[in-house]
């Protein structure tokens, strides 16, 4: 096998921003990389599924471009690279890297740790079924409504979901969420959110969580508008008054929504979904970049 390629996601944060990250990684003449360019949504997964040859994938992007990269690589042979050009990089963060030029290099160093990731199974109020790896978040409720909003106001850059967060009014959820302890479920909830990474878009939202432990953070909220400010603003002063409602840690979580809703898997939105289990696989990828 060759070196690495780099997938590269134009569209991804602040225009121009991933051009400048690829500008860093071809400067350094020793990674050799070759480097491939979205064209639409789902064309990292074709990019990743065509590179057999190389034996690593340098994911040039946000969080949604990780999560294409990984649904068309072959994680148990194949490494992957971050090199974060996103709004929220949520791996990124988690992994100490802020800056093209940490990323590139981390991979010079050529250090592989080896990182969790989720499984999602997708139930469909058509009756359809869908699997895909994630490396930070799902949601449904209002996080997915701040992400949805967020990519409205996508010309804020990494300020985006921070605004987001801000003008969302949290909406009573109707969904049941099942963990393995049994625990009884939370009433009027306004969200669910399963993490793998401590971080949440800009937000440190979950301080106990690692992305290699075995263990997915589980977020039930029941918050109205104005406590809810009041729990955004105090993970933004890294502070953990005003906490969520719930927050507890478990290998698997089920959620079943009682009409077809809104999923949010690593920042892409889906429609009509009735139920996700997300499980956490352990050690599932080897990722190059890792923390100091």
């Amino acid at each position: 096998m060759s070196g690495w390629l780099a997938i590269v996601n134009p569209a991804a944060g602040r225009r121009g921003e991933s051009g400048a990250a690829v500008r860093v990684l071809t400067g350094h003449s020793r990674l050799a990389a070759a480097v491939e360019t979205t064209t639409a949504p789902g064309h990292a997964t074709e990019l990743a599924r065509g590179a057999s040859e190389f034996h690593g994938i340098v994911a040039v992007g946000g969080d949604g471009t990780i999560a294409e990269v990984l649904a068309g690589m072959d994680i148990a042979r194949q490494r992957l690279a971050v090199i974060p050009a996103g709004h929220g990089n949520c791996l990124a963060r988690d992994l100490g890297i802020t800056r093209p030029q940490a990323a590139v290099a981390a991979l010079e160093r050529g250090h592989a740790r080896p990182i969790d990731l989720m499984q999602v199974d997708i139930g469909f109020g058509d009756a359809r079924t869908e699997r895909r790896w994630a490396a930070s978040t799902v949601a449904v409720g209002y996080v997915c409504d701040v992400v949805r909003n967020g990519f409205r106001l996508s010309w804020l850059g990494h300020r985006a979901y921070a605004a987001a967060a801000a003008i969302t009014i949290p909406r009573a959820l109707g969904a049941r969420v099942a963990l393995l302890d049994g625990a009884e479920m939370l009433p009027g909830l306004t969200g669910i959110v399963v993490n793998n990474t401590a971080h949440l878009a800009n937000f440190r939202a979950f301080a106990d969580a690692r992305f290699d432990d075995g263990r997915l953070e589980v977020m039930e909220n029941a918050a109205r508008w104005p406590r809810q400010m009041l729990h955004n603003g105090a993970v933004l002063a890294r502070s953990r008054a005003f906490g969520a409602a719930r927050v507890r840690q478990s290998p698997r979580a089920k959620v079943d929504l009682d009409a077809p809703g809104r999923l949010m898997v690593d920042g892409e939105i889906l429609e009509g979904v009735t139920r996700f289990t997300a499980t956490c696989r352990r050690s599932a990828v080897a990722c190059i970049v890792e923390v100091r």
